[in-house]
């Protein structure tokens, strides 16, 4: 007897964790959310396809630990683990997530920057020098075809003479 009650006692345990690693999970994608704004349809699709994930991840956790036996405190477990993971973590997470992603993107536009600056300065004045070929190009070329429709005129004007 004893014995079962330690196995069940382990079974919520576990399921306290499976709740927090939903939650877990869920921030990442709230943070992820933030990062990147998206419609209301597709925050649908994305929580109905967390749920399905979480609901997957709590079956194989119940059918491996309690030979597929569902208990009412297994899922008492996990509701407890998600509401003190939501209450007492969420929180400091989402605002750690968030600090790392601004670090990284801040490294990010600085290396860009770094390694943009030096090409621009090299580039400007190539393309001043290839604007003003191509201005020049350009005019040279209308001059071309003011010549060539004067000449194809007065080549029509001798071809009528005779």
């Amino acid at each position: 007897m004893n014995s079962l009650v330690s196995a069940q006692a382990i079974s919520f345990l576990m399921s306290i964790l499976n709740g927090l690693f939903l939650g877990f999970v869920y921030d990442l994608l709230r943070v992820f959310r933030r990062i990147i704004k998206h419609p209301k349809w597709l925050i649908n699709i994305q929580d109905l396809i967390f749920w399905l994930f979480g609901s997957i991840i709590i079956f194989i956790d119940i059918f491996k630990n309690n030979n597929g036996t569902l208990r009412g405190f297994l899922c008492i477990g996990v509701f407890l683990g998600l509401i003190f993971y939501f209450f007492l973590i969420s929180k400091l997470v989402i605002k750690v997530f968030i600090k790392i992603y601004s670090f990284i993107a801040n490294i990010i536009k600085f290396l860009f920057k770094l390694i943009i600056k030096p090409i621009k300065l090299l580039l400007t004045p190539i393309f001043f020098i290839v604007r003003k070929i191509y201005k020049l190009l350009k005019k040279m070329g209308k001059w071309l075809i003011i010549k060539y429709k004067k000449i194809t005129k007065e080549i029509k004007i001798i071809f009528k003479k005779k």
